[in-house]
């Protein structure tokens, strides 16, 4: 179940690092960066409770509110995007 909740917390920061996605959320949807911010903080607490990589999800909290500087905010959901995809393939029992 975890692995399912990673893989679409991976999909929405692929999303937003892409410049049409980011900036079309950030300009007509200001609230959905802090739904998303909210979104890796409860991934983060699942995953802890579950021993499994909290990195991930802690970046997608900082990369949620990177959203007033264009560049930095694509590089961030960029790295976040990396950094989920690489727990989901690493982690045990997250295949």
């Amino acid at each position: 179940m975890l692995s399912r909740i990673k893989w679409l917390s991976f999909s929405i920061e692929a999303l937003l690092a892409l410049p049409i996605f980011g900036s079309v959320a950030s300009e007509l949807m200001p609230f959905y960066l802090c739904f998303i911010a909210v979104w890796h903080a409860c991934v983060l607490m699942v995953s802890k409770s579950e021993n499994q990589p909290v990195l991930g999800s802690a970046f997608g909290v900082i990369a949620s509110f990177t959203n007033f500087f264009p560049y930095v905010r694509i590089a961030a959901h960029a790295v976040t995007a990396f950094i989920l995809y690489l727990e989901i393939k690493k982690a045990p029992g997250m295949e």
